[in-house]
């Protein structure tokens, strides 16, 4: 529309013709609307999780036993839902009684695990994938500087995945202690052994050879990526109505509570809010699929690392501390099984959405998989442990 030379006249109005075309041939493409739309969605519910997901990922030595710590506290919650969970499997109701039952208690402990600042390892790639993909989309660009961005994405990658896996550990060897201890002292208090009944069962959810434990496992993972898009959506939707403003400026509030406290509210929920909805909605997810699949007749349930550590220890003290070894070997190669199948799903699904969100091209996967390969087979280590110093 602006003409600095004269010449420009003629190519200008040319483009100008050519660009009211374009748009009045695609004002009609309801393709075209629903992915700019879905797009602009994307990128407003991974925004939130870009900014969280760098608090799961480890640096420095110091942090990476920090999440063991925090992942081991996480593995003592669970223990705990494990036993509730198999006393409400006891309870004499309905299907959808048992559905809320396993809700509530999954809720609860999700929550809780939240709310103590603990880790479960299997929350962490849905919030972690959109901030690898900011990695690559905040790297440097230009054509001498491509390699750096993908290089820096794969020492991204490999300090995600020591994170993953220190959270991992952490979680599977403080489960089973903690279900194994605290079903003993229920049978030396009330000398009644409650796995007794359903120890085969409990070991054979282990065993991809007796049960469909792995498609349970990618249930589990797409249930993860459900709720860091809650999360997500639920932080961008309070952003965008003022919603932390408001609660700090709300007049009632300020003369009952002070304005300190009444801004340690706006401040609480700015934090946890979106956090606290997303695993409550993850607890009725995970504690409602078995219920939802008897009622359309499929075999569908959820298999999570952490409770499956537990569930192993109930159902090694359920047939009175004996298990063959075939059971031991099929229970610990379908814990790491189900983490790794946990961790997939929940992970491609969220990257796959960080890509969308960004509008960057799937051919880009295919470069940064070979960067990790690659930064890989140079230093293994680096994927496991952190490092021995700054260096």
């Amino acid at each position: 529309m602006v003409i600095d030379k004269e010449q420009e006249k003629v190519d200008k109005s040319i483009a100008f013709a050519q660009t009211l075309i374009g748009y009045n041939c695609r004002k009609s493409n309801i393709r075209k609307l629903v992915g700019q739309s879905t797009q602009l969605l994307a990128y407003e519910i991974t925004h939130h999780t870009a900014q969280t997901g760098e608090h799961y990922i480890t640096s420095s030595k110091k942090e990476y036993w920090n999440m063991f710590r925090s992942a081991c506290g996480g593995g003592i919650i669970v223990g705990v839902m494990c036993i509730l969970k198999l006393f409400l499997g006891k309870v004499e109701t309905s299907e959808f009684g048992h559905a809320l039952l396993y809700s509530i208690n999954y809720a609860i402990g999700f929550t809780a695990i939240y709310l103590f600042g603990a880790t479960l390892a299997t929350k962490q790639p849905a919030m972690t994938a959109s901030a690898l993909v900011a990695a690559i989309e905040n790297g440097a660009s230009g054509q001498d500087e491509t390699r750096h961005r993908y290089w820096n994405f794969a020492v991204f990658f490999a300090r995600l995945f020591r994170s993953q896996f220190i959270a991992f550990v952490g979680n599977v060897i403080m489960a089973f202690p903690v279900s194994l201890v605290l079903i003993w002292g229920i049978q030396e208090l009330f000398h009644y052994n409650a796995a007794a009944g359903k120890w085969m069962t409990l070991v054979n959810d282990l065993n991809p050879t007796e049960t469909p434990m792995i498609l349970h496992a990618c249930i589990a993972g797409v249930f993860l990526f459900l709720s860091g898009i809650i999360a997500g959506s639920i932080s961008n939707r309070d952003k965008h109505n003022s919603v932390y403003y408001r609660i700090e400026e709300q007049p009632v509030l300020k003369k009952v509570f002070g304005k300190e406290k009444t801004a340690k509210v706006a401040r609480f929920y700015e934090k946890k809010w979106a956090g606290i909805v997303s695993n409550i909605w993850f607890g009725v997810f995970m504690g409602t699929t078995a219920s939802v699949g008897m009622f359309l007749g499929l075999n569908l349930d959820i298999r999570h690392i952490t409770f499956a550590s537990g569930n192993l220890a109930l159902g090694l003290f359920g047939n009175n501390m004996s298990l063959t070894t075939d059971m031991w070997i099929w229970g610990i190669l379908g814990i790491g099984l189900i983490g790794f199948f946990n961790f997939a799903v929940s992970f491609s699904l969220s990257l796959t959405l960080a890509f969308r969100s960004r509008n960057l091209s799937f051919g880009e996967l295919i470069k940064m998989a070979k960067a990790v390969w690659i930064y890989f087979k140079i230093s293994p280590r680096s994927f496991f442990f952190p490092p021995q110093d700054k260096s």
